[in-house]
């Protein structure tokens, strides 16, 4: 009968099937489930997983899954992305030992490239390399000096350095907490040997009161606008003396994108700048998950500067978050399973 010979066609295509499939990788279908195991504080886990992230994962096949940090991580999982923001000598370890153990899973981001940008002297070092410089613009990086002692010593060390008044304090370590997050802005010589060393000094640079937070998760950039500390003319210079305190600005802030600001002031850096000072970062530190603080010089159009690097930013604050992270992290299967039919390719 027809049926019959319809049913027995149907089940040679179902063994010629799995006979093709013998030592065949197929891409991941919707069902599967990309397990991302997340090691984050309280405080990052409440800001970062939110509800509208959670559900627009778990829609795209993505589940978020808590590590316990009671148990070995090895026997935890098994994992696709290891996703984390904890400090301490032993968590880092802890993470380089998983590395070598499990190839197959994505760390985010490796231990020893986080430690790099949480040293402000190292931070930027990078982008003073780079020197970048093209038809869109120049990013550069304040003039600093690093004061690891004696602060009574200061004011001769930035006479020797060449450093113009007013100076950014910054404390040299960033370890998480709010206090490295602090700075200061010292307006004469005398008051800088109250400043509290270990910490940088970097040239104060007046940019209209607007700072550019360049958020990069992988190879996605979104810029906002953060209020930052307002330009410091000659009169204030003069007339101000002492050292001010301030919180960690660019995240205390409001919002500056509905601001009415002067059209100068208000507009983002250059797209392709933005790309290629991107693209140079992620291969120098090594990062795939961070945010570039930076600003114009105020009166140029094209003078631009890096002062701060964070790893792990407040993603939560970025626009959109939830779908450039969760593209990002079905990108990561996706480059795993191309490189994977490569090899396989070449086997055959």
């Amino acid at each position: 009968m027809r049926f019959n010979e319809e049913e027995e066609e149907q089940k040679e295509n179902e063994r010629n099937l799995q006979s093709y499939a013998i030592g065949v990788e197929f891409p991941p279908q919707p069902q599967q489930k990309l397990i991302v195991g997340y090691a984050l504080t309280s405080k990052k886990k409440k800001s970062f997983l939110q509800p509208k992230l959670e559900i627009l994962a778990r829609n795209k096949g993505i589940l978020f899954v808590a590590i316990d940090h009671k148990r070995p991580l090895s026997d935890q999982g098994p994992f696709d992305v290891v996703l984390h923001k904890l400090t301490g000598k032993e968590w880092r370890q802890i993470l380089e030992d998983y590395r070598i153990e499990h190839p197959e899973v994505t760390v985010l981001d490796p231990p020893d490239c986080i430690q790099h940008v949480h040293n402000r002297q190292s931070m930027l070092q990078d982008v003073a390399d780079l020197n970048l410089s093209d038809f869109y613009g120049t990013v550069g990086v304040p003039k600093q000096l690093v004061i690891t002692k004696d602060p009574s010593s200061i004011p001769d060390a930035v006479r020797k350095a060449g450093l113009m008044l007013p100076l950014v304090a910054k404390p040299l370590v960033v370890d998480g907490s709010a206090k490295s997050h602090e700075l200061s802005l010292a307006y004469d010589q005398f008051s800088l040997s109250k400043l509290d060393p270990p910490l940088v000094l970097q040239e104060f640079i007046n940019h209209g009161g607007v700072l550019f937070k360049v958020y990069i998760v992988g190879e996605a950039i979104k810029v906002v606008r953060r209020f930052s500390l307002p330009d410091v003319n000659e009169r204030e210079l003069l007339n101000n003396h002492g050292v001010f305190r301030f919180p960690r600005v660019s995240c205390a802030a409001a919002s500056a994108d509905d601001a009415d600001l002067d059209p100068c002031i208000a507009e983002l850096p250059p797209r392709p700048l933005l790309e290629g000072l991107a693209r140079e970062l992620r291969h120098r530190l090594g990062l795939r998950l961070f945010n570039i603080d930076m600003i114009r010089e105020h009166g140029s159009r094209d003078r631009f500067y890096v002062i701060d690097i964070n790893y792990f930013p407040g993603y939560g604050k970025m626009p959109e978050y939830e779908h450039i992270f969760t593209d990002f992290l079905l990108s990561l299967v996706q480059s795993k399973y191309k490189i994977r039919s490569a090899n396989n390719t070449r086997k055959v």
